[in-house]
């Protein structure tokens, strides 16, 4: 690969960012993609979350030759005076990752791309949630020259393409809580008729009533341990995440997983489909029944779904006990780097930092607020 065969654009019209299409699909599938690298993904976080917030497109690409080799789209905003540059995502604790085939030039198109955002994007800071330690990106950026924050969180994936038996799986766990694989459905089931159960995606009635049930159930959690997210109440996050579960033909990128007791839903999850890793996005249960684990339930019947669909299953990060255990401790580290890429942001981030250190009247963060993953219980 040449330089000179490489071609780098930045694609700010909707109308070519759908043009992308078919190449986009065609490199996802070369470079196993996960879920939010997808195509059909990114167009609903722009359709449902950044477009109606007003936030303006640039998606990166390069092609080698005409052939769609790298991209990386983003989303610029403005708040007040300084405009922010972040991964096109519906906000709610998506990896950053550039899509790349996974060969020898992977190196060189993902610093392409990163002098590309930093040069040509026109953004005063640079925020990248949960970057892979280890990654080109995650290099990149902790190289930056003006780092204002990194923030470290652990993240975990069940390996669960390397199993062949689901009980000898199981066994190699231990217990959660005292408690084995299937002891908590075992003792729900005495209670009444209970259904463990994949919403159709056709049904979008369904879909957007559990939906709606199940971010209040998560916003009840959200109060009682203290962990609080704008996308939590955002309309713009929920009206993703129905539109990401429906299909009228089917083929919806991911899957809502109900746990119903006497015909009444009690607990939901959302995992997309794999490429082969598929991710647990965001799961909740009604606290009535919280002393049965209707979430640990969905959980578990979440992890065999994976299991028996020979997926991986990323659980994202955080700290949940649950997540650790269905890894088998399969730990790495994400981190959210957030940088100043101009003397004007420069000036913002040292202006908010002086404020503090004199006692003032809080000035608001240079950062985005609201980071907590989506991915917890």
């Amino acid at each position: 690969m040449r330089d000179t065969d490489l071609q780098y654009e930045i694609i700010s019209d909707e109308n070519q960012f759908r043009a992308l299409k078919d190449d986009w699909d065609a490199l996802w599938s070369r470079a196993n993609g996960r879920y939010y690298q997808a195509f059909s993904v990114c167009l609903l976080a722009w359709l449902h979350v950044a477009k109606p917030q007003g936030r303006r497109l640039r998606c990166l690409v390069c092609r080698e030759n005409g052939r769609l080799v790298m991209v990386w789209p983003l989303v610029t905003y403005r708040r007040a005076l300084w405009t922010y540059l972040l991964p096109l995502s519906p906000d709610a604790g998506d990896y950053t990752s550039v899509l790349v085939a996974s060969d020898q030039f992977a190196a060189a198109l993902i610093e392409g791309a990163w002098r590309l955002a930093c040069r040509r994007c026109g953004a005063d800071f640079m925020h990248l949630p949960y970057t892979h330690e280890g990654s080109e990106l995650y290099d990149l950026a902790r190289r930056h020259r003006r780092v204002v924050s990194a923030k470290r969180d652990d993240s975990w994936i069940a390996k669960l393409r390397d199993e062949n038996d689901w009980d000898v799986l199981c066994g190699k766990l231990g217990t959660l809580y005292r408690k084995k694989p299937g002891a908590l459905q075992r003792r729900l089931s005495k209670e009444g008729v209970l259904v463990i159960r994949m919403a159709d995606p056709a049904d979008t009635e369904e879909i957007a009533t559990i939906v709606d049930r199940m971010l209040k159930w998560k916003r009840g959690w959200s109060d009682r341990v203290h962990k609080h997210g704008d996308w939590l109440s955002s309309s713009y996050f929920q009206s993703f995440l129905v539109a990401l579960l429906s299909a009228a033909d089917g083929h919806a990128m991911a899957r809502l997983i109900i746990v119903s007791l006497n015909s009444e839903p009690i607990a939901a999850l959302i995992t997309t489909i794999g490429n082969p890793c598929a991710n647990a996005i965001i799961g909740g249960f009604d606290e009535k029944y919280g002393k049965f684990g209707p979430g640990s339930i969905a959980v578990e019947h979440c992890v065999k779904w994976a299991f028996e669909q020979r997926f991986d299953l990323d659980f994202g990060v955080g700290s949940e006990r649950f997540k650790s255990y269905w890894s088998n401790q399969n730990v790495s580290s994400a981190w959210t780097f957030h940088t100043v890429n101009t003397n004007w942001g420069l000036v913002r981030a040292r202006a908010g930092r002086l404020a503090r250190t004199l006692g003032f009247a809080p000035v608001r963060s240079a950062e985005p607020q609201g980071e907590m993953a989506a991915n917890s219980p």
